[in-house]
């Protein structure tokens, strides 16, 4: 059984957890536990069973597709307070697991076996009503995904990405080429090119696994444009 600390974090992450019978709230903490995983851990592999059900309650887990020659598209994170629409998914259809779920940083999850997950989605309606709009908030992430991928410009996603990274302001990010690559859904050699031409056009300098953002302004201007 998780610890009482590990039952009030909990509760605060998840306030749908306070909503349910105390007797049923009490059997999911004693079935469930908690474990830690290390950044780039899988969790997940593709076509893998779900036997579980991830609740974060720290870190940050990405989900993404693999495409047969090797390229990845994120296609959504999942963060403390949250789980995962993918997994959610396969036990509503009873498939396997149809992408890979990485970990990005120290992780805990809480993981909710199968058996008692369909006994709340059965009895419980609120337990439903969370599970709807977790599957509804990442649809919503994931179509905004794909429509930057189809129809955005990749120059226009890639100044949008930096100036997030940085907060529209100065800064150093620590990244790489192929990372910002499959954040974008692109290749590295289209990054890279990018990256060449904003760096003459004075708006980053390059180096080595980190890039600094110099004047934002004229990555502003390129989306304005």
């Amino acid at each position: 059984m998780i610890t009482s600390d590990q039952q009030q974090q909990l509760k605060h992450l998840f306030p749908v957890l306070t909503k349910l019978p105390a007797a049923v709230r009490q059997a999911l903490f004693e079935s469930g536990q908690v474990i830690e995983l290390p950044p780039m851990q899988m969790l997940m592999q593709q076509n893998q069973q779900c036997q579980f059900i991830p609740l974060v309650m720290k870190g940050m887990l990405r989900v993404y597709k693999l495409s047969p020659n090797g390229r990845e598209m994120t296609l959504y994170r999942v963060g403390a307070g949250d789980t995962c629409l993918v997994s959610i998914a396969c036990h509503l259809r009873g498939e396997d697991f149809p992408a890979l779920a990485q970990v990005e940083e120290n992780t805990s999850l809480f993981m909710i076996p199968t058996s008692l997950y369909n006994e709340l989605l059965d009895q419980q309606l609120v337990w439903k009503d969370f599970l709807i709009m977790t599957l509804y908030d990442h649809l919503v992430e994931t179509m905004e995904t794909l429509e930057a991928v189809t129809f955005d410009r990749t120059d226009h996603r890639l100044a949008l990405w930096l100036l997030s990274q940085t907060k529209h302001a100065p800064g150093l990010i620590y990244t790489t080429h192929e990372a910002i690559a499959v954040e974008l859904g692109t290749v590295r050699e289209v990054v890279s090119r990018l990256l060449g031409e904003l760096k003459s056009q004075g708006a980053v300098d390059l180096n080595r696994g980190k890039i600094k953002v110099i004047n934002p302004s004229i990555l502003e201007n390129m989306l304005e444009g």
